[in-house]
């Protein structure tokens, strides 16, 4: 998911040594991992966890009634079977006996109830609630309809049967289940710690393979240690992950040369400095790097405007002369490799692409000044909100380039603070253009689009479209089940929010890094990107 700005998305493989030359890094003895990410880590709550950081501390911890497995497709894993009604609207689970917290107390079902009652209340403003929808009356009680928590389409038969009940059809559910917005929660543990839940190790709580420690809210080193209360305890070989969060590429790949590190992401530099490298390994991702543009300035909501700055924008030179080894232009929001046309098998991109999304200097130049003699303007003035790392500062620069060379008037003073900041002024609506990355949580294109959709909790810059809007619902609701005409309604989707300049897609990711060759089993979720350990295993 978007996660303002992503600091490192990965695609699911298995992250592994690349073939290079013979040179050997040396690395510290013994089987803890020591892992450098960009990135602050700011929560472990399931119900508001947005960035890399923070995804990768809720998948270590926690776990819910699926996880992603190595395929890339989610498999059974708090729940040991699930039963599907005919009509597909009820799904009964049967957990796994014994589950536990870290704590030693038990898991059950009410675990699920409580953690899904608390991210739907609108009380929570919890960022994860948009996945939600179709499960029975989650969008009435978001929206305020309804007040009763117990009308949620979840209940615990007993302590160990938890039944599931949706509004409609959900072809993603099973994928939207192993996502952490769906993983349990102690009630009793949340009221306790309060405001602080999930904000210090010691106010974070662990159902998954391993327990956060070290962590004090704003600390720059934390380790992830085995938790022996995990039902599959015996998979995890791994006693400790080390993490060391870095100001920049500079720093993680120094410490990976000095044998402190067993995996650090390269700036393209040191990508082009690497390819010799034992270790080296290239990543690509489903995410997609697009700027926003906040409906809050009146100049934003002129669609002449926001087409112009999209076609004002070379993704070709972007990709390969700034993020060289790191990118490749985007040709729609949906991201590259998410999913195929049923029919014909092509991707996505390729079915749903439109002119709209491309480097067109004299259409540009043609939309802003008809746009500009709309709006009664002769001149605009605004600000690119980015983060802090290489990549985002470096993409912010050569916005700013192409769009004040390009587009006559236009003047953009760019703004990159850190990852923190830049959450905290997007969620608030100050900014005026922002860079942000959004990588898919599963695989469909729902995931993507549903974040324009009026009133989502993701869709930041208050872009509203009625039309939009219906032909996301024809999608998801009326051509549910049929799954030819239902892709045709997604194309047709992303073709319009390309038409109306909602966003202006830029770059699809991916990653270039070390890693240490006598590291294996280490996996990103496929369309996550996030880091898992579970199988992890230094040799």
């Amino acid at each position: 998911m978007n996660k303002f700005v992503k600091n490192s998305v990965l695609m699911s493989v298995a992250l592994v040594a690349v073939a290079g030359a013979s040179t050997q890094v040396a690395h510290a003895a013994g089987k803890e991992l020591n892992w450098t990410l960009t990135g602050d880590l700011k929560t472990t709550d399931p119900s508001n966890v947005a960035d890399i950081p923070s995804q990768n501390a809720v998948q270590a911890t926690g776990e819910g009634l699926y996880r992603v497995g190595t395929s890339g497709q989610p498999e059974l894993a708090a729940a040991q079977s699930v039963d599907v009604s005919d009509d597909g609207l009820t799904w009964t689970f049967k957990l796994r006996d014994n589950l536990k917290w870290s704590d030693g107390s038990q898991l059950t079902a009410h675990d699920f109830v409580y953690s899904w009652q608390r991210t739907n209340n609108p009380k929570t403003a919890a960022i994860g609630s948009m996945f939600f929808s179709g499960i029975k009356n989650a969008d009435a009680i978001q929206s305020g309809k309804v007040t009763d928590m117990n009308q949620l389409g979840v209940k615990a038969l007993d302590d160990t049967t938890l039944q599931v009940t949706l509004d409609r059809p959900l072809p993603q559910l099973k994928a939207e289940l192993a996502m952490m917005y769906f993983f349990p929660e102690k009630e009793s543990f949340v009221t306790t710690t309060g405001k602080a839940f999930g904000t210090t190790a010691k106010d974070s709580l662990s159902s998954g393979p391993y327990v956060l420690k070290k962590w004090d809210g704003s600390s720059l080193t934390y380790q992830y240690v085995k938790n022996p209360y995990y039902w599959d305890a015996d998979a995890v070989k791994t006693p400790a992950v080390n993490v060391t969060t870095t100001a920049d590429a500079t720093t993680s790949f120094n410490l990976y040369n000095a044998g402190k590190a067993d995996f650090a992401q390269l700036n393209a530099t040191q990508a082009r400095n690497s390819k010799h490298k034992h270790g080296f390994t290239t990543v690509h991702t489903a995410a997609t790097t697009y700027m926003t543009m906040n409906q809050k300035n009146p100049v934003l909501k002129n669609v002449k405007l926001r087409r112009a700055m999209s076609y004002a924008v070379n993704r070709e030179k972007l990709a390969k002369n700034v993020l060289t080894g790191a990118a490749e232009p985007a040709k729609t929001f949906v991201a590259k490799g998410l999913t195929k046309d049923p029919n014909t098998g092509k991707d996505f991109v390729d079915t749903a692409h439109t002119k709209y999304v491309s480097y067109n200097k004299a259409e540009a130049a043609k939309l802003w000044a008809a746009g500009l003699k709309e709006t009664g303007k002769k001149t605009v003035k605004l600000t690119l909100l980015t983060g802090d790392t290489d990549a985002a500062k470096q993409t912010g620069q050569y916005l700013q380039s192409q769009l004040e060379t390009n587009l006559k008037g236009l003047q953009v003073s760019v703004k990159s603070v850190p990852a923190k900041q830049t959450s905290a002024l997007t969620k608030a609506g100050k900014f005026d253009l922002g860079l942000s990355t959004w990588n898919a949580d599963y695989t469909d294109p729902v995931d993507m689009l549903q974040t324009l959709v009026t009133g989502a909790s993701w869709n930041l810059t208050g872009w509203s479209d009625p039309k939009y809007d219906e032909l996301y619902r024809k999608a998801t609701v009326t051509d549910a089940n049929d799954k030819a005409a239902r892709y045709k309604d997604l194309v047709a989707t992303e073709q319009y929010a390309e038409k109306q300049g909602a966003v202006a897609p830029l770059t699809y990711s991916k990653i270039t890094a070390l890693q240490n060759p006598d590291v294996k089993g280490v996996y990103v979720n496929p369309v996550g990107g996030t880091f898992d350990w579970k199988h992890a295993e230094k040799k």
